[in-house]
């Protein structure tokens, strides 16, 4: 028998020792990175001591501001969007908010609010509304908010009804609604604006918003001219408008 047969150890490839190097790495990092977040999580270093509410016109900002003092001590990674709503509550003017975190210490809100599109008269209060007919706020004696009146009917208490005008409304361009004084709905669910000096806007449905907003603009620059005969124009069909 010849000599017993001697195994070699061969030497380990460097391609497997870059993959074993980048696989350690990437494992350092991971553990580092959740190292990291836990410590910024329930550092008190990052605790919420201020803060700031942005964007609101319809909504108090300071009285939001006072639904969220719970919030102050707690680290500011650990404030959600979802805590901050449901501590404001329930807004119908609020649509949404961002938080935002301020280092060290300032937490930031941004409250994005329904537009509002009309004031409903209901007796002797009035009501801004969004263009789902939803009820953004109370208006005061002293208000001076113009937008376009409607007043409450059978029309109005319809859900779909109201909503379907209001949503009208959302497509008239600002410098129409400007004018409108009071907005009302047919029986054929098209929308009827009054304008100043007795003149009628007949909108329609929301469809064509743009082009009907092209001619009813031309429309109400002619406001002040001397035409007393025609005081209505109909966009309905805004290709072909009708003015009598």
């Amino acid at each position: 028998m010849g000599e017993e047969a001697k195994v070699v150890e061969l030497p380990e490839s460097p391609e497997k020792k870059r993959r074993k190097l980048l696989i350690i790495i990437a494992a350092c990092i991971v553990v580092l990175s959740l190292v990291a977040v836990l410590i910024l999580s329930f550092s008190p270093v990052l605790a919420a001591k201020k803060i700031e509410v942005t964007g609101t016109e319809l909504v108090n900002a300071g009285k939001l501001a006072e639904s969220l003092e719970p919030l102050k001590g707690t680290p500011l990674p650990r404030i959600s969007e979802s805590k901050v709503q449901e501590l404001l509550g329930n807004q119908p003017a609020i649509d949404q908010v961002v938080v935002k975190a301020q280092m060290p210490n300032t937490l930031v809100v941004e409250v994005i609010e329904a537009v509002p599109v009309a004031i409903l008269v209901d007796g002797d209060k009035e009501y801004l509304v969004s263009d789902i007919g939803k009820k953004l706020r109370t208006l005061g004696k002293n208000d001076k908010t113009k937008l376009p009146k409607i007043k409450a009917s059978d029309e109005t208490k319809d859900p779909e009804k109201f909503k379907l005008l209001t949503g009208i409304l959302s497509t008239v361009d600002a410098s129409v609604l400007k004018e409108v004084s009071t907005a009302s709905l047919s029986k054929a669910g098209f929308a009827e604006l009054l304008l100043p000096k007795k003149r009628t806007l007949i909108w329609g449905d929301a469809s064509k918003s743009a082009l009907k907003n092209e001619v009813a603009k031309i429309f109400v620059k002619e406001l002040n001219k001397e035409y007393a005969s025609k005081t209505t124009i109909d966009v309905t069909n805004p290709e072909n408008p009708v003015v009598y």
